[in-house]
């Protein structure tokens, strides 16, 4: 019997796609006015260059990822061969406060509400901290600490998804084992291999309308949906 819903938060409840689109877009605005010379061709470039240095890292475990956040600009202004002063500081204040602000939950996140009888959590990969771009911030700016009844942050646990460790612990928080507990989540690789390997139910939400082709058992999700309400009915099926 499924006793505990857990889903991912980006991408999942929340769409931070937009929201660091606009982020981006408007923190190069500032940046062009404060360096004319640099051009956007030249930031947009270097910004994609470190900011796939920086995640490389993040991934082989060696940054956390306040860590990359609070590296971001600073290898930015290098890669740009500009000084680092307090434009450097500001803009990375503009960023994340304006991604944070840009940042809404999906609509059909109103079924959180119909999930009545289910431990409702969250575990999702990012910092664990009080900086206005962390997991936490993200989830208070949305009010969703007030709708969930447990959140499981990589920066906390110290692993991040696909490892099965974060899925595990957040399954001991909901005093649940991980066959009782279904994960919700939109990426193949973090979300439904992390899911299926620490025996949970997978649930890969396909916002996107991605063709999925599982190149193995781990990526092979147990159910695969459009919008949240209709996890609903796959947890019919499952109690059934």
């Amino acid at each position: 019997m499924i006793k505990a819903v857990f889903l991912d938060l980006d991408g999942t409840l929340c769409d931070s796609d937009t929201a660091w689109g606009i982020a981006q877009s408007k923190t190069f605005q500032l940046l062009g006015k404060h360096y004319p010379n640099v051009s956007e061709e030249a930031i947009t470039k270097a910004w994609t260059t470190v900011h796939q240095r920086l995640f490389q890292q993040l991934g082989a475990g060696k940054l956390s990822m306040a860590e990359v956040r609070d590296a971001r600009f600073q290898c930015l202004f290098e890669e740009l061969g500009l000084p680092a002063d307090k434009v450097m500081e500001e803009l990375s204040d503009f960023f994340c406060s304006r991604y944070l602000t840009s940042l809404h939950l999906y609509d059909d996140v109103t079924v959180l509400e119909k999930l009545t009888g289910y431990h409702v959590g969250i575990i999702t990969n990012g910092a664990h901290d009080e900086h206005t771009d962390s997991q936490l911030s993200k989830v208070r700016h949305l009010g969703l600490n007030e709708r969930i009844q447990s959140l499981t942050i990589s920066g906390e646990i110290g692993v991040r998804k696909p490892n099965l460790e974060i899925f595990k612990v957040a399954c001991e928080r909901a005093d649940v084992l991980p066959k009782e507990a279904v994960y919700v989540g939109d990426s193949v690789q973090n979300d439904i291999v992390g899911a299926n390997r620490a025996g949970m139910t997978s649930i890969f939400i396909n916002r996107k309308s991605e063709v999925l082709i599982p190149e193995s058992t781990d990526e092979r999700p147990d159910y695969t949906v459009s919008s949240l309400p209709e996890v609903l009915s796959c947890l019919g099926s499952i109690q059934n």
